[in-house]
């Protein structure tokens, strides 16, 4: 008998285990990123005030992005305040989608071409 009590033991210490690594996973899983996705195209507008803006890509005549403090502006005097003197200039965006609103993660401006 007392070997059927250990066996008892070391498998509820098993399952235990088992189930405190799979509720951590789980538990995890539902905080997840969501994939980033990046679209290029020509500035059209900019709205310092909402924190939005949109460019015309080949794919779609417009998209709008929001954006935060934290979205990193890369080839911009002055970050946002320079992109609004920048219409028509060529960007590319790295953004995710949270619901149904594109937020900009990075905005890059690619210099004009000479």
């Amino acid at each position: 008998m007392p070997l059927a009590k250990h066996a008892l033991i070391a498998l509820t210490v098993i399952l235990l285990i088992a189930g405190a690594t799979t509720f951590a996973q789980d538990a995890g899983g539902g905080r997840q990123q969501p994939a980033a996705s990046v679209a290029s195209g020509e500035l059209v507008k900019i709205d310092t005030s909402a924190k939005t803006i949109v460019i015309k890509t080949d794919s779609e005549p417009q998209m709008q992005f929001s954006y935060t403090d934290a979205t990193k502006i890369t080839g911009a005097d002055k970050g946002v305040a320079g992109l609004a003197t920048m219409t028509g200039s060529s960007l590319t965006i790295h953004y995710t989608k949270k619901g149904q609103d594109n937020v900009a993660t990075e905005i890059e401006v690619q210099a004009k071409k000479s």
